[in-house]
């Protein structure tokens, strides 16, 4: 892997300004059509945008272990990286390839969305033995993303970066878990909410070893210790420390372990 966990987030307790949003980059003003859906999804040389489109539309939709193999052998160049034996399956979406970096082992399921565009230099890094379950969107809309060693996303859970997230190797995420960075302002009531300023206080750290269970929700800068457990349903917005089980709306330790 070319990144490692400390380049993946920055320090807690700072406010983040969000990347433009995807509705300012669609918005005409950005330029024609197909500059704009070239911003969104691969952009640079018209030469290799046009190759990815090709080599999308044909791989991406084949079955079977001949569109494994040719996903993994003919879109490795559009990388930032690629380990080997990964594992891509039919019909995911892969949006600013050049800032995804995928570790050995890596197995993506069917229907998934990986999207990039607001990762930076630091990119959306998914390390060695990772398991992304089917329907994950993993997306940064500011922020790098980090996904340590054998971590397990369940289905149709959703990662959504503000200002970074980081998840420790080992850490386990059940189906339908929600991380989600940033917040709307909270003093500009004049203006709709969706076109209100995004900001964050910090990143999102999930320790190792930790245990979501299923439908957890984490919000914007909150931070959870090695081998801490979130029991179903519950919604994290502070800080746990390492070694302890919590539950609830707002989420609160009720034992540790030892």
């Amino acid at each position: 892997m070319a990144r490692t966990s400390d380049d993946a987030v920055s320090s807690h307790g700072r406010l983040h300004s969000s990347p433009p949003k995807i509705r300012e980059l669609l918005a005409p003003e950005a330029g024609s059509a197909f500059a704009r859906y070239r911003q969104l999804t691969c952009p640079g040389s018209i030469t290799r945008f046009c190759l990815y489109e090709l080599a999308t539309m044909l791989l991406l939709p084949l079955p079977g272990a001949l569109g494994l193999l040719l996903r993994r052998a003919l879109l490795k160049p559009f990388f930032g990286a690629m380990g080997r034996d990964v594992i891509i399956g039919r019909n995911c979406v892969f949006r600013h390839p050049q800032r995804i970096y995928i570790g050995d082992g890596v197995v993506i399921d069917e229907n998934c969305l990986l999207d990039a565009r607001g990762s930076g230099t630091q990119g959306l890094n998914i390390a060695k033995g990772v398991l992304v379950s089917r329907n994950v969107q993993i997306k940064s809309k500011g922020g790098s993303i980090y996904i340590g060693r054998g971590v397990n996303i369940g289905d149709n859970s959703l990662i959504v970066s503000q200002s970074g997230i980081w998840i420790g190797d080992g850490a386990a995420i059940a189906g339908s878990c929600q991380i989600m960075g940033g917040t709307f302002s909270m003093n500009q009531f004049n203006l709709p909410a969706s076109e209100r300023l995004s900001t964050s206080a910090g990143p999102i750290s999930i320790g190792s070893g930790a245990w979501l269970a299923t439908s957890v929700i984490v919000l914007d800068g909150a931070c959870i210790g090695n081998d801490s457990i979130v029991s179903a349903g519950s919604v994290l917005s502070g800080a746990l420390p390492a070694k302890c089980v919590a539950q609830g709306n707002p989420a609160r330790q009720l034992f540790g372990i030892r």
